[in-house]
């Protein structure tokens, strides 16, 4: 991690205070929402699909990496997007082999380094597993808040936000599954309760609807979001940062 933040030429980056960009991360963001429009709309192919999925991919993305950013840069962490070239390669083949049946999600993801600002340069320390819980959660966490209002605005463009909220629920499920990279197996790590209100909040706006109808698929899957960040925000707070050093 350190190697791949270390190669970022961090003049380049722009912001205000702690909140700030590079030119690659946002090429890298760029790329991988045209690739994952791609992904989405493989199985039904045609130019008007393509640009549909990326109005739709390109929110859920971006506001799913910039959560998962902002809430590291919240820590004085720093943060950045990377692309990760094989998950591109890795994506783009799977949508080819199941003729876009299968979608592979993971084309980059938020780079955390435990540092943060002193006026004599950058201090490393320890990441606690409170923080490193928060800043995954974040990021599932928005697309099912995406999902929830695409499905409040279905009557005004059906087949749109439809589109809007099963892509938002895929990305969502995706990044909860408990294997790693995914931010799943960071939230399962630091604490199982939360891990299932956010992964139960998912499934109940993927399976219930046709069952139980939309309307109390959604007041089921708020409340099991809001239970969640109930629990994130005031019975799991953010302990004290360890004292181990990363040289």
């Amino acid at each position: 991690m350190e190697n791949i933040l270390s190669k970022i030429d961090w003049n380049m980056a722009f912001g205000y205070k702690k909140y700030t960009f590079t030119l690659a991360e946002i090429r890298d963001l760029l790329i991988s929402v045209a690739v994952l429009g791609i992904v989405f709309s493989f199985g039904d192919w045609s130019l008007k699909n393509y640009l549909m999925s990326i109005a739709i991919v390109g929110p859920a993305l971006l506001f799913h990496e910039l959560a998962h950013k902002l809430m590291a840069q919240k820590y004085d962490l720093l943060a950045v997007y990377v692309m990760w070239p094989t998950g591109i390669a890795i994506a783009l083949l799977f949508s080819v082999l199941t003729m876009g049946n299968f979608v592979f999600a993971a084309l980059g993801a938020v780079m955390i380094s435990p540092a943060y600002h002193t006026r004599l340069g950058y201090r490393f320390i320890g990441l606690t597993s409170s923080q490193l819980g928060k800043i995954s959660i974040v990021g599932p966490m928005t697309n099912i808040v995406l999902a929830i209002i695409s499905y409040i605005l279905l009557p005004y463009s059906p087949v749109f936000f439809a589109m809007s909220a099963h892509i938002n629920i895929i990305i969502a499920l995706f990044n909860c599954l408990p294997i790693p990279p995914l931010d799943g197996t960071k939230i399962f790590r630091w604490n199982i309760p939360v891990w299932l209100g956010i992964f139960a909040s998912a499934i109940v706006l993927w399976l219930l609807p046709p069952f139980i109808g939309l309307l109390w698929s959604i007041i089921i899957s708020i409340l099991l979001l809001v239970g969640s960040f109930i629990l994130v925000q005031f019975f799991f707070p953010v302990g004290q940062q360890s004292a181990t050093e990363f040289k």
